[in-house]
């Protein structure tokens, strides 16, 4: 570089030439990379070729191409005073020789990998403010605390995808931190990216990595750093503590105000037993935990006491060992110690006030008890993440307000129902949404609120996992007309006496004994009963006879049901003239076989002879009707299936495999299953299959199956009758 004409007592001694070197560098990969020529438009205000312009002209040059450089109003300051002479102009030939010089002697016949050959693997962006460079200093500090694995790898793995040379985008520097758990909030990442931001969109993730190691370094040199890599118990000199929130989630809420501490991911602050009891309810509850299962096998003796040791182990397994500190599990301890031996603690005790939040212990003994599960207490704790709405500012609160009467009176004016919106986004049914998608939703139903009132609204309902609408929709839009109103339990009153009970009792004329009777064959000859063996067996010494409870029991176990005044009537019908409380069971029999049996008594002095009766149920329904059409069509399918009757096809055996019951019937899907094993689903077309199901076809229950049996008759008559159709 040029470095003549440098008097003694020049401010430019003072500059680091070092810096101003990375600044040339910069413009050089820039003319590289994007192909300008900054010379050329030098020397357009150089008409007489002096070598010289004024110091503004070379300002507004470099101006021009300082965001595409990358270069900081501070560098292009240095490099202004550094080529500037004493009569206020500046030498730009000597700063095109250092910044043009390397770029003119590259040809385009040389073969150039990348257009990143001027890149500083150690640049930096200036950071003026001595407030903002302590900031940085606590934030690199607390970033090398956190890290305990390397980051290089997770950088280095962009490069093999992007061939950038010592820098990441922004978006992947972000997420990388984000990665490895790295807490920064906002400010302290724009901090971040003000230090080490490169070309306006790349972060110089070298440099970063250096510093990180250099502190890390540091630290070990002066053993300031244990084992496990935290800073000694007796740290000389005291560190100012700096708290690093989360960066704010993306399309999440983001949280101006201080947010509400969730009463169990803070384990430092300074709580009573009040509050670790509800926060172990509360995660035991959330987690659904059986609290007991986890503390009786250390109980070996079960006698309700176990050792601090367990104890503490049995809440390490639960889960909940992580969120109390010493102090806190000390407490829990005292709270449940054994009176009589202060080394032991009273399990049971713990359980039972823990398990409150499910149900109440003896409640079989209070069945007027009403639960209330989860408690109150439980309900009402704020989730992580919260606003403490009752600490919020008060202008906050007003615009929240507002926004909620307007969302109110919009939602009842245009009878809006909002939870189908939200749950098309939750799609886990976790209750929360992002915010930007409860943005969108108010603006689909026309809710048009300003940036002032959703930020409220979204500071009153968001927290961690985003924007909490089941609890929003609570307090907005109920949808009582959508929801069943759950009224009081209302006091148990009598049924009113229905019309026929108020019925005389019937007398036993002729006519009522003649229904009862009908009745009874009815149920008998449906159901397939013989009513005389259930009734033989009470009549254990053959006279004729039974009790008359014994009547009415074998009556119910032959399901021929009766009420109690048509089996008192038909009692008192049958009733022995000898022995009152006991039934002439023969005689009923008796009348009961008159559906099976014809008696002749026209015979004169001829013995009397019994004419056996034929009665076949009827099985049809309406379902089951076939008109002419359907008949001849089921009597063409028939012909055509009894060239292949059971004893060519054994198609019986397939039906067999079906019918597990032995009820004579399979489904339709069973029966085509059937013909197609046996491949004689190719004779029949789609209205013949239906026809030959409809005509056999049998009602079972609520459906209609097919009754094989009485198919492959028909199929045997006809293949042995000879009424088989042979034409194919």
């Amino acid at each position: 570089m040029h470095t003549t004409k440098i008097k003694e007592g020049d401010e430019r001694e003072e500059m680091e030439l070092n810096q101003i070197w990375r600044a040339c560098r910069k413009i050089q990969g820039a003319i590289f990379r994007y192909n300008f020529d900054i010379c050329a438009d030098l020397k357009q205000h150089d008409p007489d070729c002096t070598g010289y312009v004024s110091e503004s002209i070379f300002t507004s040059v470099l101006g021009k191409y300082r965001k595409v450089v990358g270069m900081s109003e501070f560098e292009l300051k240095d490099v202004t005073d550094y080529f500037q002479i004493r009569d206020g102009r500046v030498a730009y030939r000597q700063f095109c020789k250092t910044v043009c010089s390397e770029n003119l002697s590259k040809t385009a016949d040389k073969e150039l990998a990348t257009g990143l050959e001027w890149n500083d693997p150690w640049h930096l962006n200036v950071i003026v403010q001595p407030e903002e460079r302590r900031k940085l200093c606590l934030i690199l500090f607390k970033i090398a605390k956190e890290t305990h694995l390397p980051l290089m790898p997770y950088f280095q793995d962009y490069e093999l995808v992007s061939q950038h040379v010592g820098v990441v985008t922004v978006s992947h520097f972000s997420r990388v931190l984000h990665f490895m758990k790295i807490p920064l909030s906002e400010a302290d990442y724009l901090l971040l990216l003000k230090r080490y931001m490169k070309d306006g969109y790349l972060v110089n993730y070298v440099a970063f990595l250096k510093h990180i190691d250099n502190i890390i370094e540091y630290l070990r040199q002066h053993n300031l750093l244990d084992g496990s890599g935290d800073l000694i118990e007796n740290f000389p000199g005291r560190l100012v503590d700096l708290e690093l929130s989360q960066l704010p989630a993306i399309n999440g809420c983001q949280m101006i105000h201080p947010i509400f501490p969730d009463t169990c991911n803070h384990p430092k602050k300074n709580r009573g037993e009040c509050d670790i009891i509800f926060c172990i309810q509360n995660y035991v509850y959330k987690n659904r935990i059986r609290t007991c299962e986890f503390l009786e096998k250390f109980d070996a003796l079960q006698v309700g006491c176990i050792t601090k040791n367990q104890f503490e182990r049995g809440l390490s397994l639960m889960g909940v060992g992580k969120y109390l500190s010493r102090r806190e599990l000390d407490l829990v301890m005292d709270r449940y110690v054994d009176p009589v031996d202060t080394n032991r603690i009273r399990w049971r005790n713990f359980v039972d006030e823990i398990d409150t939040v499910f149900t109440m212990k003896n409640l079989d003994k209070m069945p007027q008890c009403v639960v209330e599960s989860p408690l109150a207490h439980i309900k009402e704790m704020p989730r992580p993440g919260t606003l403490d709405w009752q600490a919020a500012p008060m202008d906050v609160r007003e615009l929240c307000e507002e926004a909620i009467a307007k969302i109110r009176i919009r939602i009842r004016n245009r009878r809006l129902y909002l939870h189908p919106f939200f749950r098309n986004y939750d799609k886990l049914f976790c209750g929360h949404v992002n915010c930007h998608q409860a943005n969108q939703i108010f603006r689909i139903n026309g809710i048009l609120l300003s940036d002032a009132e959703l930020n409220a609204v979204l500071h009153r309902y968001g927290n961690e996992l985003g924007f909490y609408y089941t609890k929003f929709l609570e307090d907005v839009d109920p949808a009582e007309y959508a929801m069943p109103n759950m009224v009081a339990k209302q006091d148990q009153k009598e049924c009113p006496p229905f019309p026929r009970d108020n019925k005389a009792p019937e007398q036993a004329s002729e006519e009522v004994i003649t229904r009862i009777l009908t009745s009874a064959k009815r149920q008998a000859l449906t159901k397939g009963a013989s009513v005389l063996d259930f009734l033989v067996d009470y009549d254990r010494h053959r006279e004729g006879l039974i009790l008359e409870s014994d009547f009415k029991r074998a009556l119910d176990n032959a399901l021929v049901i009766l009420s109690e005044e048509d089996a008192n009537i038909l009692c008192n019908v049958f009733r022995s003239p000898t022995r009152s409380a006991c039934i002439m069971y023969k005689d009923f029999c008796k009348a009961l076989d008159e559906i099976f049996i014809q008696y002749d008594t026209n015979m004169g002095d001829k013995l009397v002879t019994a004419v056996p009766l034929l009665h076949l149920p009827n099985l049809d329904c309406i379902d089951c009707f076939l008109n002419f059409d359907e008949r001849t069509t089921c009597s063409k399918a028939l012909m055509k299936l009894a060239r292949r009757p059971d004893e060519i096809s054994n198609l019986s055996q397939v039906f067999k495999d079906f019918d597990r019951q032995s009820c004579g019937s399979v489904t339709q899907n069973q029966f085509l299953r059937a013909i197609t094993l046996r491949e004689m689903h190719n004779m029949l077309s789609s209205r013949e299959f239906e026809a030959i199901v409809k005509c056999f076809a049998v009602k079972r229950g609520l459906c209609l199956e097919f009754n094989y049996r009485e198919f492959l008759k028909i199929l045997d008559v006809l293949y042995a009758t000879g009424q088989m159709k042979r034409n194919y």
